[in-house]
């Protein structure tokens, strides 16, 4: 059976923002390993592969964009709302991505003593990724009520569909 465009978009979404949640997570969430004297044994944040990795995600989620206005012509009419509110999510989720990259940045610099510390300028960074993360999580709001509306559709349209004895 094939899927529709929104299953496949949805799907899609679901695997970047999984991996972006981990590079998130990789430098924000406390672990013990990250405490001394653990961390002079166990490998830590890789500031420089966050940055790529935060580079791969964007093109990937604007690649979505343009695949949606692809095929949106191939899309059945309840899909429109869910396929209308995708693309401001992008835009929203590939700033979010800029912003951690530029914080993976900074702190990178801070470890190859390319800067110093400070605090005011890595404040306003994470700032900017605080609004960044808003954002995405107001944009997300739509994009999750017209997915909800949509698979309620197909729930109803499946049951309609399926004989009764």
């Amino acid at each position: 059976m094939q899927k529709s465009l929104s299953e496949a978009v949805f799907e899609n979404l679901k695997e970047l923002i999984k991996a972006k949640n981990a590079a998130h997570e990789s430098m924000f969430k406390f672990h013990w390993k990250k405490l001394w004297p653990f961390s002079l044994i166990f490998p830590q944040v890789d500031f420089i592969r966050i940055q790529r990795f935060m580079g791969e995600i964007k093109v990937q989620a604007l690649g979505q964009k343009q695949f949606i206005q692809n095929n949106l012509s191939k899309s059945v009419p309840s899909e429109m709302d869910f396929l209308r509110a995708v693309p401001a999510y992008i835009d929203a989720f590939a700033v979010s991505c800029e912003k951690l990259a530029v914080i993976a940045k900074f702190k990178q610099d801070i470890l190859e003593k390319k800067q110093k510390r400070d605090v005011f300028a890595f404040n306003r960074l994470l700032t900017e990724y605080q609004n960044a993360q808003a954002d995405l999580t107001r944009a997300g709001a739509f994009v999750q009520i017209a997915w909800g509306e949509l698979a309620a559709k197909s729930r109803k349209q499946n049951s309609d569909k399926t004989p009764t004895p």
